[in-house]
């Protein structure tokens, strides 16, 4: 398989495990959710949660940071949102005082961990990381524990607007790789072509003598070739 079974970015969340102990207690009305978590479809939803915490009360507390004042969801905001529809007025909490961008990496190693994101909201969540944080395929890969292969092919997914998904999940389809590959494949009017490759399918090299062409052609040729390449990703 392409995905590895480990999530290496486990130990940010477990850096913090010895916290849990003695949490602080924070009032609601000091707690904003994160705009910008990977948990994209069903945040909102937290039906599986309330009779538990109405009954047994919040067992493992919300994480947050503090920013300007108030405290900012890291991991836990359908027990925020669930303690909210009951009534409470304040919940328990971990202080980080990790900075932004390892906050980010903690709340997607929570919900993975969790196994409540989607293929396509982990390709938003690594899309969000290469063009907003500027982190290579490689670091992206190392820190999900996931291979270089399996996120290209990931972020192709991604490309995915939201409501296509959710027409997706309202046909009853799973949200597979496989499904939402196929999904964006009809959207952008492609043939049978694989979106990126997959381990166990043999690759074909194909060789191009350019040596003919003079050097403008050669220098637009080499041009088209390198944006094909870019669209299909495909490497050296």
């Amino acid at each position: 398989m392409s995905k590895k079974t480990e999530f290496q970015a486990l130990d940010l969340i477990s850096a913090y495990s010895e916290k849990k102990k003695n949490p602080s207690h924070l009032e609601l009305s000091q707690i904003l959710p994160n705009p910008t978590q990977p948990r994209l479809i069903g945040r909102e939803d937290t039906s599986d949660l309330l009779p538990s915490m109405e009954r047994l009360g919040l067992i493992e507390p919300i994480l947050v940071r503090k920013e300007k004042g108030k405290y900012l969801i890291v991991a836990g905001e359908r027990r925020y949102r669930a303690a909210l529809k009951l009534g409470w007025k304040e919940i328990p909490a971990i202080i980080t005082d990790a900075n932004e961008d390892v906050c980010y990496e903690m709340s997607l190693a929570e919900n993975e961990k969790r196994k409540n994101l989607n293929p396509w909201e982990v390709g938003k969540a690594i899309q969000y990381l290469r063009k907003e944080k500027k982190k290579t395929a490689d670091e992206v890969s190392i820190l999900l524990g996931y291979s270089e292969r399996y996120v290209k092919q990931l972020s192709s997914i991604a490309r995915l607007d939201q409501k296509s998904v959710m027409e997706l999940i309202i046909s009853g389809k799973p949200l597979s790789v496989k499904n939402l590959e196929d999904l964006l494949k009809r959207k952008e009017n492609r043939g049978g072509e694989i979106i990126s490759p997959r381990v166990g399918l043999s690759q074909t090299k194909i060789s191009i003598n350019v040596g003919k062409l003079n050097s403008k052609l050669r220098e637009s040729f080499l041009k088209e070739l390198n944006s094909l390449k870019k669209k299909y990703g495909i490497s050296e």
